[in-house]
C-alpha cells in the first residue's frame, strides 16, 4: 500500500462525507465510526486496483514497444 493511497483515501473519504453522505444523528457513535472505516475501507481497494490497471496497461504498452523495436 502507498502513502499516496491512504492520503488520497482519507481525503474522499473526508469529501464524501461533508458533501454527499450524512449520518443520523441518532445513530451510536460506534456505528458511524464503523461506516467511516468501511467507506476508507472501499476507497482504498479502489485506489489499489487502478493503480494495478494502470502499471497493467504500462507494461503492456512497454511490451508492444519493445515488440516492435525488435522486429525492425
Amino acid at each position: 500500500m502507498h502513502r499516496t493511497t491512504i492520503t488520497e483515501a482519507l481525503l474522499g473519504t473526508a469529501v464524501l462525507f461533508n458533501t454527499v453522505f450524512h449520518m443520523p444523528a441518532d445513530e451510536s457513535m460506534a456505528c458511524q465510526i464503523f461506516s467511516w472505516i468501511v467507506v476508507f475501507g472501499i476507497l482504498i481497494w479502489l485506489i489499489e486496483t487502478a493503480r494495478d490497471w494502470e502499471e497493467r496497461i504500462r507494461k503492456k504498452k512497454e511490451a508492444r514497444r519493445a515488440g516492435t523495436r525488435a522486429s525492425n
